[in-house]
């Protein structure tokens, strides 16, 4: 019953996981877009919000006016949204009070608790919160609204932005009626949320909405969190859920499939005696499968309860995150799907075990022993006689099947431990981390991911002096600047045509498939032969970054010619190296072409891939059209073009032992009410990664240590079965005889004859799984292959001592009784 309940566990549990790393995923995808519904419209009437409310494809509808972002110096960093929306809006926005309510009244507000502790106001209702603003963002003018708190809910910072509802009537009064808002404006942008019936084919059901409606028109987008890639990405996440259910499906049957052989070799003579009797083949097939369906009664249930409260303990720890709880599935598939595979298990471990007591005969009944076979295969006369371990190495041989079966169990889970453990250890964070940060601290202007309102070249979160302090710092062993500068820019003919050509290749269908809205971009950039272009202004870590082989895909740096001014380096589209391999154009300026931007003359000297510290960012322009070009230049170069924009990005990078103090200092600066400072730090990103990594990490290794385990458990029953079904053999040998140390050592051999094959086949097979199968599967990417048999290794001592240590407790139980005793046992 034990391998049952064990059975049953280890389906519950990954059911367990599987479903609600699904759920979870789906709940973080439906966070990073701001909402759960299936459509949103950014911009509707009052009568086009009635005639999709009204539709019967539509299930739920909500809507929201927003009025504009708060710009209160203590919400730097962290856009606030204006906003009035209906219940249904904020439910699905996952933004409805959960203390309180939405506000009904002109002076009522709700907010998160993220923005109230900003604004260092307590969690009570009726606290008095006051938010600047502006209504037209193309002028300084700011109002001050002030409002009572009517309702709150907890924040979570994985939201894109914090919503601060207001009533109706406030919104109401402030836009006096207009429905659509003026060009470039947020100000009174009524927006809509769609809630269908069904969650496939929202693209055909839409249409039909809109068909019907009249309002074909009306432009809206799909939940990218209901795409295929997305439902691509949860079916990824979860294979190894999957075929951690395949692999415990096989460790079940193998461990249950020897434990239902062992009982009916156990209990053969009494089968005998039940044929004897008249007892028929069906009805003692019919006796093991009710054995084993009593088993499953008990053992089922205990594993489904066990399983799933394993799983509640699993999920947090493995899928949860300080700003996403993770949520417990309790789907009955859960449950049913558990004991459906461990039924299944069970029954079909039971098959070979009945028809092996079925069609077994009284007189073989009275004859059978542990041999596989009936008949004795005459001993070839040695002439070197009999010794303890070649008598050791015969007994292997007396049920091959059982041989073979702990040994290839065994060998599983050893294969199995030393693959997942390469794959785990594979991955290369340096090459991670080189993607994300290229220091050890990246420190940014408060309006660097400003999408609303744009990047502001003229900040002051990084002030000569703060930046002068923190270069200054013991241990700070190197520095690096960026700037920015957004026009536009009329392309010269070379350019324009790079980027005419590259609209009419094969690659660009891909991106017309995926981000339409950039592609859409630099066909008008084409044709208009304008487009928004980005100069940097770099030095010290960002350039020596960028300017690293793996970083140019054409060209070549020189150092002293690029320091004069009179170069750029040309910034890619983010692409990989091989899709220009084919002759497909840089959708930019090509090496050696001139170009004149703002009067000045410059020549390209490389294209390069943009790398994220240096290209991320919002545009002057907030988000912009999905397509710019981006051009490079010195720091010093910049600044005398552009002298009143300041520092947009600091990175730094510090000795081992100075990080800590580093962080220290920057996590006091970020924690100044008086100032925003956002940064991001090596160290966190890397941790931050282990945490949303562990799960399948873990399920690797738990997977691998289950089928051990199985293949252990395997091994103690097949010697407790050789040892338990040969009492009477080795009573006979004591007789004649054999002492009790001779016969012990005959056992311990035979152990070690099993983990002697067992580790042979474990080095050759792991050793060819690694080249043949692992390092294809992940090289690439982030990883670096490492060949390693260490968990083998530290698996050897560990096995060579359970070699010894089965057969000897075994045996010592054994041995309690006499040899007369022992003998007389085996005649009833």
């Amino acid at each position: 019953m034990l391998a049952i309940v064990l059975t049953t566990l280890m389906f519950t549990a990954l059911f367990v996981l599987s479903r609600s790393m699904s759920r979870n995923l789906e709940e973080m995808a439906f966070r990073r877009t701001g909402y759960d519904s299936q459509v949103s419209f950014k911009s509707v009437t009052d009568k086009q919000m009635d005639l999709l409310k009204s539709h019967p494809n539509t299930k739920d509808a909500g809507e929201s006016i927003l009025l504009g972002i708060a710009e209160n110096p203590a919400l730097a960093g962290r856009q606030t949204e204006i906003r009035w929306a209906d219940d249904s809006y904020a439910e699905h926005s996952f933004a409805k009070p959960s203390a309180g309510t939405m506000p009904k009244a002109a002076d009522e507000i709700a907010l998160d608790t993220f923005i109230l502790d900003r604004l260092g106001i307590p969690h009570e209702t009726g606290q008095t919160v006051t938010l600047e603003w502006r209504k037209d963002l193309t002028d300084d003018k700011v109002v001050s609204s002030s409002f009572k708190l009517c309702g709150y809910w907890e924040g979570n910072q994985s939201l894109y932005a914090s919503m601060a509802w207001v009533s109706k009537a406030f919104a109401d009064e402030m836009i006096s009626g207009a429905e659509i808002p003026a060009s470039g404006q947020l100000f009174g942008m009524h927006m809509a949320q769609l809630n269908l019936y069904r969650e496939n084919n929202i693209e055909e059901d839409v249409k039909t909405i809109l068909s019907d409606t009249g309002l074909q028109d009306l432009k809206y987008n799909v939940n990218l969190a209901y795409s295929p890639e997305m439902k691509a990405t949860a079916l990824q996440e979860n294979v190894p859920m999957y075929f951690g259910m395949a692999l415990i499906f096989l460790a079940g049957y193998l461990i249950i499939y020897n434990i239902f052989q062992i009982s009916v070799a156990s209990d053969i003579r009494f089968y005998g005696k039940l044929k004897t009797l008249g007892t028929d083949k069906k009805q003692l097939k019919a006796l093991i499968y009710s054995q084993a369906n009593r088993l499953c009664l008990i053992g089922i249930p205990i594993g489904l309860t066990l399983g799933y409260l394993l799983g509640m303990v699993l999920v947090p720890v493995l899928i949860g995150s300080e700003n996403h709880p993770a949520a417990v599935s309790a789907d009955p598939v859960i449950f049913i799907g558990s004991a459906v595979f461990a039924w299944i298990t069970v029954f079909l471990s039971c098959l070979r075990p009945a028809r092996l007591a079925g069609k077994i005969s009284p007189m073989e009944a009275l004859r059978y022993n542990d041999s596989g076979s009936a008949m004795r295969k005459k001993e070839k006369m040695r002439r070197k006689g009999a010794s303890l371990y070649r008598m050791a190495w015969a007994n292997l041989g007396r049920n091959k099947k059982r041989t073979v079966t702990v040994i290839c169990s065994l060998t599983l889970g050893l294969v199995l431990l030393s693959c997942f453990y390469v794959k785990n250890t594979s991955f290369d964070m340096e090459k991670y981390l080189s993607e994300l940060t290229i220091s050890d601290f990246e420190l940014s202007d408060a309006s660097d991911e400003d999408y609303i309102r744009g990047y502001n070249p003229k900040g002051d979160t990084l002030s000569e002096d703060f930046v002068s302090k923190m270069e200054s710092l013991e241990g700070i062993e190197k520095t690096g600047r960026l700037y920015t500068h957004q026009l536009t820019w009329k392309m010269d003919e070379g350019t324009a045509e790079n980027l005419r050509r590259f609209t009419q290749s094969d690659v660009f269908q891909i991106v017309e498939r995926y981000t339409p809205d950039v592609a859409q971009a630099m066909k008008e950039a084409v044709k208009s032969r304008k487009t928004d272009v980005v100069m940097y202004g770099i030095s010290g870590i960002p350039l020596e970054t960028i300017v690293q082989d793996r970083f140019i895909y054409a060209g070549t740096y020189h150092a002293e010619a690029f320091e004069t001014g009179r170069y750029v380096l040309a910034v890619c589209p983010a692409a990989e190296r091989e899709i220009f391999e084919d002759g497909t154009p840089f959708p930019t300026a090509s090496v050696g072409d001139t170009i004149t931007i703002e009067g000045k003359t410059y020549t390209v000297m490389a294209v390069v891939y943009p790398i994220e510290p240096i290209e991320e960012g919002a545009l002057e322009t907030g988000a912009g059209t999905g397509f710019e070009l981006g051009f490079i230049l010195p720091e010093d170069t910049f600044r005398e073009l552009w002298p009143d924009n300041t520092l947009r990005k600091l990175f730094i990078d510090a000795a081992d032992e100075q990080i800590a103090s580093v962080q220290n200092v920057l996590d006091e600066s970020a924690a100044d009410p008086n100032r925003t400072l956002p940064f991001i730090s090596r160290q966190t990103i890397a941790e931050q990664f282990e945490k949303e990594t562990r799960s399948s990490a873990v399920m690797g290794n738990a997977v691998t240590a289950v089928t051990g385990l199985v293949g252990i458990l395997n091994f103690i029953n097949s010697m407790v079965t050789a040892i338990v079904s040969r009492k009477k053999e080795f009573a006979m040998m004591q007789s004649i005889g054999m002492t009790r140390r001779q016969l012990r050592m005959m056992l311990i051999f035979e152990g070690l004859n099993y983990v002697g094959l067992t580790l042979a086949l474990s080095y050759i097979i792991s050793a060819a799984a690694l080249e043949a199968v692992v390092k294809p599967m992940i090289e690439g990417g982030y990883t670096t292959f490492r060949f390693t048999l260490t968990p083998l290794a530290a698996c050897t001592p560990v096995l060579l001592v359970f070699a010894v240590l089965i057969p000897y407790v075994c045996f010592r139980n054994i041995e309690r009784k006499s040899i007369v005793e022992r003998l007389h046992e085996a005649e009833l």
